[in-house]
């Protein structure tokens, strides 16, 4: 039986499909890290794992003390 992604990767996933789908538009602030781990039902640790993969996907970006933002695509 084939495994399943760590949980971290399956929140990057779901957020990277709503990116790529619209649904998260170019300059939509994300939810905060206690929110997405809040929203997928995961620890703050994971949220913030998921977060880092987004980001090293180019998909987001962050702006110190303002948030987390969807990117223009590339």
């Amino acid at each position: 039986m084939p495994t399943r992604p760590p949980h971290y990767l399956r929140v990057a996933d779901d957020i990277a499909r709503r990116i790529n789908s619209g649904e998260y538009p170019p300059g939509h602030q994300l939810p905060s890290v206690s929110e997405i781990g809040e929203i997928y039902n995961v620890a703050r640790s994971t949220a913030y794992r998921a977060i880092r993969e987004l980001h090293q996907r180019n998909l987001i970006y962050g702006q110190q003390g303002q948030g987390v933002f969807v990117a223009e695509a590339e």
